[in-house]
């Protein structure tokens, strides 16, 4: 993957200051990657949350160095990348329970309070990091200005997931009850990506690009067994009540999910129950797109973003590279992006 050239706008994901800090919280000591000048009164900040099998890196490097309109976006902002507990990288054991969603909701208001974070933020998260950035929302809503939901779920997992994960405990921690010899780092990691990519041949070249990089990034840099507690912590989670979702603890937000996403179905459902409140909720679902709408998508989830944030009026001098609204936008974009019910803003 090349770097970014520099923009008019001065920001490159290779160029713009990065530091790493160590953050005390409820769930013990994280770390938290802070990309741009906090001294910049202008610039808002932007909350990343992580999905379950990843880091912060792993997560969200493809749509940093997507192009100008990813760019456009990480401009306007200081951002801070959470890298939940055990899942940053050279992360040792740390053993006991994995705490809930709902506790490691509780992290993002320890790290707001650490780092002295004043402003409303907007809150970005994947997967199982969706979800928790969904339970901060409800709960610390008036910090938050608006949260952008990838591959968002809000139910709680079926009988099959269920056994599966269960499965997935007994790989992740063999017993001698199931196995005569230690599982190779090698085989933790195919188990812990069958979640996301399945057992059979990824239907596009980017997904295989994408497994591979993973594979290799647990093996040499992450702690595969930290990964596979988070990821059970989100299969043992419980829906948020849907008394939980009311006008007064909704912010607008911008749901993504691949039209042919196994987390599609669950993302409309998510949409719908925020949606009962009467905030605006963007649903974008790029198609062809299968599992990971940052790597597969990044152009048009970028764009969206950009458009996104811009109707909660940040970024509004930078202009629209696309046009002035989504249909516009997306007519600079080969393979034209698929929504139902697309909210224009």
């Amino acid at each position: 993957m090349t770097e970014l050239q520099e923009i008019k706008l001065g920001y490159s994901a290779a160029a713009t200051p990065r530091t790493t800090v160590k953050v005390d919280t409820n769930c013990g000591v994280v770390s938290v990657t802070i990309v741009g000048e906090r001294e910049n009164s202008k610039l808002f900040p932007l909350i990343t949350l992580h999905d379950f099998g990843f880091d912060h890196e792993a997560q969200f490097r493809s749509l940093e160095r997507s192009g100008e309109d990813a760019d456009k976006f990480f401009a306007q902002f200081v951002t801070y990348h959470i890298d939940l507990p055990g899942c940053e990288e050279g992360a040792g054991d740390i053993g006991g329970q994995y705490p809930s969603l709902d506790e490691l909701a509780g992290i993002v208001a320890h790290v707001r309070s650490s780092l002295s974070i004043t402003d409303p933020m907007v809150v970005l998260g994947v997967g199982a990091g969706a979800n928790i950035a969904m339970r901060y929302m409800v709960k610390h809503t008036r910090t938050v200005l608006g949260v952008i939901l990838v591959e968002v779920t809000n139910d709680s997992e079926t009988w099959t997931k269920w056994t599966q994960d269960k499965i997935t405990d007994l790989i992740m921690k063999p017993s001698e009850v199931v196995t005569a010899r230690t599982r190779t780092p090698a085989e933790l990691a195919s188990s812990l990506l069958d979640k996301h990519f399945g057992r059979t041949a990824s239907p596009t070249h980017i997904l295989t690009d994408c497994r591979q990089y993973l594979t290799q990034r647990m093996l040499t840099s992450l702690n595969i067994k930290n990964l596979g507690m988070y990821q059970q912590s989100f299969y043992q989670r419980k829906p948020i009540p849907s008394t939980e979702f009311t006008d007064k603890t909704v912010v607008p937000a911008l749901v993504i999910s691949g039209k042919q996403s196994w987390r599609n179905d669950a993302s409309i459902e998510a949409r719908a129950e925020l949606q009962t409140c009467g905030k605006e909720v963007t649903l974008l679902e790029p198609s062809p797109c299968y599992l990971l709408p940052l790597e597969e998508a990044s152009k048009k989830s970028a764009i969206s973003m950009m458009l996104f944030i811009q109707s909660l009026g940040i970024g509004l001098s930078a202009g629209l590279t696309s046009g002035s609204s989504l249909q516009d936008a997306y007519k600079r974009v080969e393979n034209p992006i698929e929504m139902k019910d697309p909210v224009i803003v």
